[in-house]
């Protein structure tokens, strides 16, 4: 990744800006149950493979700061939802997300099923998703 961004650095003229997202390393993706004044937390995704790609895109980023390619103009967490109408969309969903991709915990896929078959009419299915978003600015 190192060299990626330094490709990009290259490429970018004085002053240009570069956005890193990538998934936050401490919050996990969540998915819960929503409903008009109804929130059922279900589980947090896990995704263990997954950790040592964001070490290394923590440390590519540091890198490439530290060898003087770019300077940190800020960095700020932030999420974003998307809302399934039906735990089958579920499947689909984690299939269209790039490999290593998130999965349920032990246990967490027949708590989703079980706990839809009682839910308010109207209800869907909320996945959570944090991300950190890191911007450098070329020197």
């Amino acid at each position: 990744m190192v060299h990626a961004l330094q490709r990009a650095g290259r490429r970018l003229s004085p002053g240009g800006m570069l956005i890193s997202l990538r998934p936050h390393r401490r919050w996990r993706p969540t998915v819960a149950i929503t409903a008009p004044g109804y929130r059922l937390p279900i589980a947090r995704l896990v995704n263990p493979a997954f950790e040592g790609n964001l070490r290394s895109a923590d440390s590519a980023l540091d890198r490439v700061v530290d060898e003087g390619w770019f300077t940190a103009a800020g960095t700020r967490s932030s999420r974003y939802r998307i809302f399934l109408q039906r735990p089958s969309q579920m499947r689909t969903y984690l299939e269209l997300i790039n490999p290593p991709r998130p999965r349920f915990p032990p246990g967490g896929r027949a708590r989703l099923f079980a706990l839809w078959n009682s839910a308010p009419p109207g209800a869907r299915i909320e996945v959570t998703e944090y991300l950190v978003i890191t911007v450098l600015r070329r020197r």
